[in-house]
């Protein structure tokens, strides 16, 4: 299995690796879906997969005992099934940690269902306590790989939580979705 070709992420995987390359042990915490992909070669991008919901309180328990940086990476349906209690630790403490929701706009791994979260998960983190100043978007493409492993490293340095959604319409639901408009 491999992340599909389009899949915007690989372009979080592509400037997330680049980003880490600034650090001397840097952890990344995965979760289920389609992303966890990115713990295979080429990308080799996350250290554990364990269960839904997962990547954010094993993120917190790192950051803290000390790992720095520690993030977590999680999908749109993940982070609305179960990444939101995580999340909300990790705010009232305001752990140093960052959050990658990688956004496809669907439930991708298992046929493109909509996502409760699907356009609203900016609303949901602001919601729930997320500083504003530490939670952005980005479009997850090539021609912003700059300016997404920039955004990285600036939140990984930061010293408290934040949260970066990368946003990419999943290639498959693309792809289903224009045959409809044809």
């Amino acid at each position: 299995p491999a992340l599909c070709q389009g899949c915007g992420h690989r372009d979080v995987y592509a400037a997330l690796n680049d980003a880490m390359k600034e650090y001397e042990n840097p952890k990344v915490f995965g979760d289920i879906g389609c992303y966890t992909l990115g713990w295979l070669a080429p990308f080799n991008a996350i250290d554990t997969c364990v269960d839904m919901g997962a990547s954010i309180t094993m993120a917190k328990g790192a950051a803290d005992a000390g790992q720095h940086p520690a993030v977590a990476i999680i999908g749109d349906s993940t982070f609305t099934h179960s990444g939101m209690t995580g999340l909300l630790d990790a705010i009232n403490e305001n752990t140093p940690m960052t959050v990658i929701i990688s956004d496809n706009l669907t439930t991708g791994m298992t046929g493109g269902q909509d996502s409760q979260g699907t356009g609203k998960l900016e609303d949901i983190c602001l919601g729930l306590g997320v500083d504003p100043a530490h939670l952005h978007t980005i479009d997850s493409l090539p021609k912003n790989h700059d300016e997404m492993k920039a955004l990285f490293v600036s939140e990984f340095n930061y010293q408290g939580l934040s949260v970066v959604v990368s946003r990419r319409e999943c290639i498959q639901t693309a792809r289903r979705h224009a045959k409809k408009k044809a």
